[in-house]
């Protein structure tokens, strides 16, 4: 992931996929471009949530995905403190 996106984002996109009937992985993985107007209230930002889960499952790298949200956003706080 080359943005830091916190939990709560990448929380509410998934909620906001899985109303959409994108429930498995599989739904996910088949979604193109077109489909994400299937989304209601999708913002930019959340389209790109997507796509970076579409690219951690197909590497079979899920808790990576998330770990690593996790980790960009310590890492940002940490840098922001010393600032």
């Amino acid at each position: 992931m080359n943005t830091i996106y916190k939990l709560k984002e990448v929380s509410n996109t998934l909620i906001k996929l899985f109303d959409a009937g994108y429930n498995t992985e599989k739904k996910i993985l088949m979604m193109k471009m077109d489909d994400l107007t299937n989304v209601k209230n999708l913002k930019s930002d959340e389209a790109l949530i997507i796509i970076e889960l579409q690219k951690a499952i197909k590497k079979k790298n899920l808790i990576a995905f998330f770990s690593e949200t996790k980790t960009k956003i310590d890492k940002q706080r940490k840098e922001d403190e010393i600032c």
